[in-house]
């Protein structure tokens, strides 16, 4: 019972943050850093459930892994790609700009 308990509140912790990112559209304020090992070490445990065959761990997981990746995969788009994708636009602009001039 404990692990359920323990898993629920471990899972639940990722939604508020989650939701907030969806709403504003802004991770800026998450540490790439600590979702990269939170999602790694779920995922770890997700795999030791399996192996250890713990429904608990197994269930706990499952959803976190899901929430933490989803938070993970909208700071990378909004905070990486987006940036890449800008400064590519930007370089673009400013080719075509000089060579416009060099006419």
């Amino acid at each position: 019972m404990i692990g359920y308990i323990a898993g629920a509140l471990t899972t639940v912790a990722f939604a508020p943050q989650l939701i907030k990112a969806l709403k504003t559209g802004s991770t800026k304020d998450v540490s790439l850093l600590m979702l990269f090992c939170s999602t790694s070490g779920m995922a770890l445990w997700l795999i030791h459930g399996i192996q250890v065959n713990d429904t608990a761990i197994i269930a706990a997981n499952t959803i976190s892994v899901i929430l933490a990746a989803s938070l993970l995969g909208l700071k990378i788009k909004n905070d990486y790609v987006n940036l890449f994708l800008s400064f590519n636009r930007k370089e673009r602009g400013f080719e075509n700009k000089n060579a416009s001039l060099r006419k």
